[in-house]
């Protein structure tokens, strides 16, 4: 059986994808945010919080202001990525979620939607910046955005579910052609 590239797609129409995506950004975050966020959040409420969330972005989704991309595989997620100009847009798109699956990391996927977020910002969106915000404890996601060349502008402090304090940074890249090289 040969393995198949996973290809990027544009998502927004339809409940299961959302359910889809929620359900892979969920088991990255179990591993990814495990010491972060308190056990009984990841291991019982994640679950729930996280299909409430991807159904809410998928039912106000407006392509003018929101992307939500998939690398697909076989039919399934094994990357996502989520951009937005909602939240906070005089610091540019927000990217809110950028995840791949655990078993998926180290071969490029987060690399190619990355490039995929930047490419929409330079073709629908002037080459708008683009900022997001990751925990200075998540190392492997904080090394990633930095050596793709996001500049750390802010930290502070926020309290993650479970109720830890943790250090967030905010990274930012004001040229998004950046990415593309």
């Amino acid at each position: 059986m040969t393995c198949m590239e996973p290809h990027i797609v544009r998502l927004g129409a339809s409940r299961n994808e959302a359910d889809a995506l929620a359900d892979l950004h969920t088991r990255s975050r179990q591993i990814a945010y495990r010491g972060l966020y308190g056990d009984a959040y990841l291991d019982h409420a994640l679950f729930d919080a996280s299909r409430a969330v991807w159904r809410a972005r998928f039912e106000t989704f407006d392509p003018a202001t929101d992307l939500i991309l998939a690398a697909m595989e076989g039919g399934e997620p094994v990357g996502l990525a989520y951009a937005s100009f909602r939240l906070n847009p005089a610091l540019g798109a927000l990217l809110d979620n950028l995840h791949v699956a655990p078993e998926r990391k180290g071969h490029g996927l987060g690399s190619a939607l990355l490039a995929e977020v930047a490419r929409w910002l330079i073709e629908d969106h002037a080459g708008a910046p683009l900022h997001l915000e990751v925990y200075a404890p998540n190392q492997a996601a904080l090394g990633f955005y930095l050596r793709k060349g996001g500049v750390e502008t802010t930290r502070y402090r926020e309290t993650a579910p479970g109720g830890r304090e943790v250090d967030v940074v905010r990274c930012r890249w004001a040229k998004p052609g950046d990415l593309l090289d």
